[in-house]
């Protein structure tokens, strides 16, 4: 573990577990820190990289960009690394980050202003899974997912630049357009690659339960059924003015993974946890909810953009998508 960096109190501490994928780190914490405007803090909980993503994340500390590396000697599951990064850390404002993911420029500016102004429990930037504007959502995920699908480069690192330059030409110009575009939407939800909280609110949460995978989905539902209790005041939500695009699955890492071990109880799905009647009042999202289905238009006009980003629309200027 390396010490912490010596700088002025960071206003957010960002957590982030990660288990190899070299190539994707470099990508992400130089988007990171060029985009970010607060000062932070990156805890890095690197679960037995194979790699030298450990070295790397270590090799960028400095008083400007602390980063604390925690390594630990097995593989553990996601919500016991993010509480252990949390613990390791003492700003305001934690951040809860996957390593596959890349900021807009100022992405964390509207995220820090909807909790410490808005007095939103939890916050999340918009992407791919859940866009502003439902009409485009569809289109652009599936854009996505065509040309993740290809293999550009034999070079890992190039290969993931290139399938960025191909979806959004330049990921800042698009992202800031986004921002601007959106900027006034919000709506329930959350985001489980990126998201933020008072550390405040994480610590009287008892933090993540170690026993769900699916955390952001366990995290929402907490703190939406303890909204209508009456203990918070706001849904957590998602901002339009806050873009970050999500790889979703990188399927050429090729990394091997380790087995995960855990010292908790087994793993539980979120229908063993919560009723079904539960996620179904609660969930933000009801197509994704059990029982939840589209209907036949629903499915067709979805098959029908599928195939058509396929043949050509992918190939098309990302923010001509928008006129």
């Amino acid at each position: 573990m390396t010490p912490a960096a010596n700088s002025d109190s960071p206003l957010l501490d960002l957590i982030v577990p990660i288990h190899g994928q070299i190539e994707m780190n470099r990508v992400f914490f130089d988007t990171l820190s060029r985009n970010t405007s607060n000062p932070f803090r990156l805890i890095v909980v690197d679960n037995c990289s194979q790699d030298r993503s450990a070295d790397f994340f270590e090799s960028q500390n400095s008083p400007i960009r602390p980063v604390l590396v925690i390594r630990n000697p097995h593989n553990q599951c996601y919500p016991v690394s993010v509480n252990q990064g949390v613990r390791a850390g003492s700003a305001p404002i934690v951040g809860l980050l996957n390593n596959d993911i890349l900021v807009g420029p100022g992405w964390e500016e509207p995220l820090v202003k909807g909790l410490l102004e808005n007095e939103y429990p939890v916050v999340s930037p918009s992407g791919l899974e859940h866009f502003p504007d439902h009409r485009f959502e569809e289109k652009l995920f599936q854009r996505w997912r065509t040309i993740n699908r290809r293999k550009w480069s034999d070079e890992r690192e190039k290969n993931i630049s290139e399938k960025i330059q191909r979806m959004y030409g330049d990921f800042n110009d698009a992202a800031t357009q986004i921002q601007k575009r959106y900027s006034d939407v919000r709506y329930p939800g959350i985001m489980g690659h990126c998201h933020l909280l008072k550390r405040e609110t994480f610590e009287s949460l008892g933090g993540l339960d170690p026993r769900i995978q699916s955390a952001d989905w366990d995290l929402y539902l907490t703190v939406e059924k303890l909204k209508r209790e009456g203990k918070f005041k706001n849904s957590p939500m998602i901002l339009g003015a806050s873009y970050v695009h999500h790889f979703i699955r990188l399927t050429d890492s090729n990394v091997k993974r380790s087995p995960v071990i855990c010292g908790h109880d087994r793993h539980l799905t979120i229908e063993e946890k919560w009723a079904i009647r539960d996620v179904q009042e609660l969930w933000p999202f009801k197509d994704q909810v059990p029982g939840g289905k589209k209907s036949l238009y629903e499915r067709v006009c979805r098959r029908v953009i599928k195939i058509s980003t396929r043949l050509y629309t992918w190939k098309k200027d990302f923010t001509r998508l928008f006129h």
